[in-house]
């Protein structure tokens, strides 16, 4: 008798589990570790809902996959093209995290300058002070962050822009392989965002641009234009458990998730 009541228990048990509600999130590789943090919490206050964080889509690939009926909801790193909106997706910005200019732990360099940037990617700057070898890890062109790093200055702008020329530099197509790429290279120079770093724990070591560290709620000029702005963004077809995740986004909960992890939440 014991062990009936005992198969029927889990029998129902594994039945719930069965039953779960599956919750399919992607888009842009910056904001998964936080909506990975943010999704747990969620869970733990849904039992019956499984968050699923896919890997990196792009904030492009993210909300076609969601206006395709594919996944629940995206994430994004930009605000929503006009073509975009027009098929029904509706985005809305909840943290904001500092981009930082960022090397190898195994880097003895812990400050540069945009000159020095802007000299750094073309090609004319080729060893840190310390003697080792710069090893610049280039983005896409098209990518969040080649843009924000070519606002600096015309100089650096030039640079980049020479840099996605010359032979023999390496490009990292995703926010992930980009992390993993800086970390492993001795030497490296690129950008990551200071929430992305925190969120998955990243051996990355942060330098000082023009003389200041990035800080979540800094304020200045130069971190006004050096962030990243992440959207959660959904249609009208969203469904209720989705829904529900959205809004649980903006609450105080999920606030402080982000503000421990270096965002800074927009509510």
């Amino acid at each position: 008798m014991k062990l009936t009541k005992a198969l029927s228990f889990a029998v129902i048990f594994m039945s719930g589990v069965a039953n779960a509600e599956t919750l399919r999130i992607g888009g842009t590789g910056v904001a998964l570790g936080s909506i990975s943090l943010v999704g747990a919490a969620f869970e733990a206050r849904n039992p019956d809902v499984s968050v699923d964080v896919l890997p990196s889509l792009g904030s492009s690939g993210g909300i076609k996959a969601l206006v395709a009926g594919a996944i629940d909801l995206s994430v994004s790193s930009r605000a929503l093209k006009p073509a975009e909106a027009e098929k029904g997706a509706q985005a809305e910005r909840y943290a904001t995290t500092p981009l930082a200019i960022v090397t190898s732990s195994k880097t003895n360099a812990e400050a540069v300058t945009t000159e020095q940037l802007a000299q750094m990617y073309s090609g004319e700057l080729a060893h840190w002070p310390s003697g080792q070898l710069v090893r610049v890890v280039l983005r896409p062109a098209s990518e969040t962050d080649t843009r924000i790093l070519s606002s600096l200055s015309g100089a650096v702008s030039q640079a980049i822009k020479a840099a996605q020329e010359r032979p023999g530099l390496i490009s990292a197509m995703n926010d992930q392989e980009n992390a993993e790429t800086l970390e492993n290279l001795e030497g490296s120079l690129g950008a990551v965002a200071l929430g992305q770093i925190a969120t998955e724990k990243r051996q990355l070591k942060v330098l000082r641009l023009n003389g200041v560290l990035p800080k979540p709620g800094d304020s200045s000029a130069q971190a006004g234009v050096f962030r990243r702005d992440l959207y959660i963004v959904k249609t009208q077809a969203t469904s209720g458990t989705a829904a529900r995740f959205y809004d649980f986004l903006f609450s105080d909960e999920a606030a402080s998730i982000l503000a421990a992890h270096d965002h800074t939440p927009v509510n």
